[in-house]
């Protein structure tokens, strides 16, 4: 249908209703990797409700794109919003352990991000944020849409099945992810 007075007339003679059609966008949007001497941490937290059953997934990567680690975690009964910290949290903590003093951290939690920058760390995680962000030399906040960060969201999913305090970890690339983000391609959100 075009919005033409002769459709709407034929429409009326009908009796038929109609309601307008929303115009789709597509957006093309890039997974950008880390400069030389940085390492990215891909993080996504997920729950069944809100608040419901979560866990949390991250995955590091290095400047050629490569698999470094993932870590899936069960966190209990908590809100989307908890379970975005703790997943960003955890996967700072993973690079200050392992000596990755320059780290990119990505989410598709723009409320996260926006958070993070501000210090508006819910009361209960401040003691951990406080002791990796004086570990680490820098940090670069990176909000992206879910299409780009779409692996993680892979081990977030596992943290949802997992029991309260249960960790999962992944040295080597699991079988069960089939697919990575890659720099050159462009994945298509649709608005």
């Amino acid at each position: 249908m075009w919005g033409s007075d002769i459709e709407d007339q034929i429409l009326k003679f009908f009796q038929l209703h109609y309601s307008k059609m929303k115009k789709v966008r597509i957006i093309k949007i890039y997974f950008y990797l880390p400069n030389v001497d940085e390492t990215i941490l891909c993080c996504d937290g997920a729950s069944r409700g809100n608040p419901g059953q979560a866990g949390y997934g991250f995955i590091v990567r290095f400047h050629t794109g490569e698999f470094v680690y993932a870590e899936s975690g069960g966190l209990g009964i908590l809100s989307n919003y908890i379970v975005e910290f703790i997943a960003s949290i955890s996967a700072l903590e993973w690079a200050l352990n392992n000596h990755k003093f320059k780290v990119i951290l990505q989410t598709d939690s723009k409320a996260c991000v926006v958070a993070l920058k501000n210090n508006k760390i819910p009361l209960f995680l401040v003691a951990r944020w406080q002791r990796v962000v004086s570990g680490l030399q820098s940090i670069i906040y990176r909000h992206v849409y879910r299409e780009v960060n779409f692996s993680v969201d892979h081990f977030a999913k596992k943290g949802v099945y997992l029991p309260k305090g249960q960790i999962q970890t992944y040295n080597v690339r699991p079988t069960s992810l089939t697919h990575m983000e890659f720099p050159d391609q462009p994945y298509c959100r649709f608005e």
